[in-house]
């Protein structure tokens, strides 16, 4: 199966990088390889992007200059898992999705962090699993799946366990786009997944370790995006 995977950097970097959580997702990716799935992965900045945008804004940076920031955030995150899976990803973080996409077909794991200012990683990967065509998009996050509200802060808030990408879009819409932002998928990213109709799997970090059985059908504690 050919796979676009997107790890959020709330589960590589909360606070700083978390190293046992990168061996966790390389560990999984060769598992995925040496089953002759075919892989495509993006990387977000999690917090420490956030605090760099903050003391941007706090130098009166334009919004560009604070997303080219966040950026280098998501690449550094990159670079790093390029680090634990050695040989099985090329040296640098990709920029392109052409490029990405001819080293997948050449066998390897390509990885990306954000590639342009004005869009979050959430959006790089819906177009990244477009460009390739792959059969599934799949977010890993530090909550579990979609909620009805930020089950951080409402006691109240229920997990989806499947939801049609226009309801996605209704929970997502009310959110402001801004450098930095902290959303389970973006707006942008939520249109791609509807123009594509791509099915689409939210996830929580503690599911890195089952991805393979999950790929093969296996039941999961996420929530499923399905196009209609």
């Amino acid at each position: 199966m050919r796979v676009t995977l997107c790890f959020g950097g709330s589960i590589l970097a909360p606070d700083e990088p978390d190293v046992a959580c990168i061996r966790e997702i390389a560990q999984a990716l060769r598992a995925l390889k040496s089953r002759k799935h075919e892989i495509l992965v993006v990387t977000g900045g999690g917090r420490p992007s956030r605090k760099y945008i903050q003391a941007a804004r706090k130098l009166k940076a334009s919004s560009t200059h604070c997303d080219l920031i966040g950026i280098d955030v998501t690449r550094l995150n990159a670079r790093l898992l390029i680090a634990a899976l050695g040989d099985l990803a090329e040296r640098e973080p990709f920029t392109t999705f052409e490029a990405a996409i001819r080293a997948m077909l050449k066998g390897k794991v390509p990885v990306m962090g954000g590639t342009m200012p004005g869009q979050t990683t959430d959006a790089v990967a819906a177009m990244l699993a477009s460009s390739s065509k792959s059969k599934l998009l799949v977010f890993f996050m530090d909550v579990d799946g979609v909620y009805t509200a930020d089950p951080k802060l409402d006691p109240r808030a229920k997990k989806l366990e499947t939801m049609t990408v226009q309801n996605l879009m209704k929970l997502v819409a009310v959110k402001k786009m801004e450098p930095g932002v902290s959303i389970v998928i973006d707006p942008v990213a939520a249109k791609l997944i509807q123009r594509t109709g791509i099915r689409t799997l939210v996830l929580g970090r503690h599911e890195v370790k089952r991805l393979q059985e999950i790929l093969r059908g296996a039941k999961h504690s996420g929530t499923t995006i399905v196009p209609g």
